[in-house]
């Protein structure tokens, strides 16, 4: 009876992604769904270094909500965050020409990889340009992964600015803007780092409106070498990185 049991079990994990999703608020549960489904080994082995389902507890993302992922790449969040919201949610997955031509555009084949015959049925490939971003008031959530020292380095402040406001408008009242970025050992900024201090990001975000509700410290690492740019082979996938939770004021 325990085998039958079990092997009842595997089976339900295995049929329907989206199906146990539906009941998947707690970050075991999520983990061992992300490591059963249909995913790539790559992938499963690079979540312990980046705790998805702990990230996804932490911004309260849940099944049927629309989640805009700014800068999506070659979609590593963006299958997370399709598990997640299920048949019932939506996920923008926003990639700008840049992303998309970069590295004789080895994002967007891995994108168009990820989500080939149609994979990821809850997932638009949301190809704007970060100051095209034209939501309004339709997101319960919005993710910005290791993207954030990109722009604080490319993008004059002005630039920023409308983004924010941009990413405000998307989302509802009370909405969630979740980022997560890899910390930098000084305020100085050093864009050859591919680091930025965390101060940085709480200033620009409170200049926007934003209100930090909550920070995680499970992506933390004290030993991470801060001089070091983040893809040296020895800090990386072990940098330091800071875990933030803004919400949009209801009033």
């Amino acid at each position: 009876m325990k085998s039958l049991t079990t092997l009842l079990a595997s089976t339900v994990l295995l049929s329907s992604s989206f199906a146990f999703t539906a009941n998947a608020y707690n970050a075991d549960n999520f983990s061992l769904l992300l490591q059963t489904v249909d995913r790539s080994s790559k992938d499963k082995a690079r979540d312990a270094g980046r705790k998805p389902a702990q990230v996804m507890d932490f911004f309260n993302i849940k099944p049927g909500m629309t989640v805009l992922e700014v800068l999506s790449s070659g979609g590593y969040y963006t299958e997370i965050l399709s598990h997640r919201v299920g048949d019932t949610g939506k996920v923008y997955a926003q990639n700008n020409k840049f992303i998309l031509e970069v590295l004789d555009g080895r994002f967007a084949k891995e994108f168009a990889q990820r989500t080939k015959d149609n994979r990821l049925a809850n997932v638009n490939h949301y190809k704007k340009e970060l100051v095209d971003i034209d939501l309004s008031n339709q997101v319960d959530a919005v993710t910005i992964v290791l993207n954030y020292h990109d722009m604080y380095s490319a993008m004059p402040k002005d630039e920023r600015m409308t983004l924010l406001a941009k990413l405000k408008a998307a989302l509802k009242p009370g909405g969630v803007l979740g980022i997560i970025d890899m910390e930098a050992g000084s305020s100085e900024h050093n864009p050859k780092l591919h680091r930025i201090h965390h101060q940085h990001v709480r200033n620009e975000l409170a200049d926007a409106g934003f209100i930090l509700k909550a920070e995680a410290d499970f992506l933390k690492n004290p030993k991470d070498d801060y001089s070091k740019m983040v893809f040296a082979p020895e800090v990386r996938g072990k940098t330091d990185r800071f875990v933030f939770k803004f919400i949009k004021p209801t009033a």
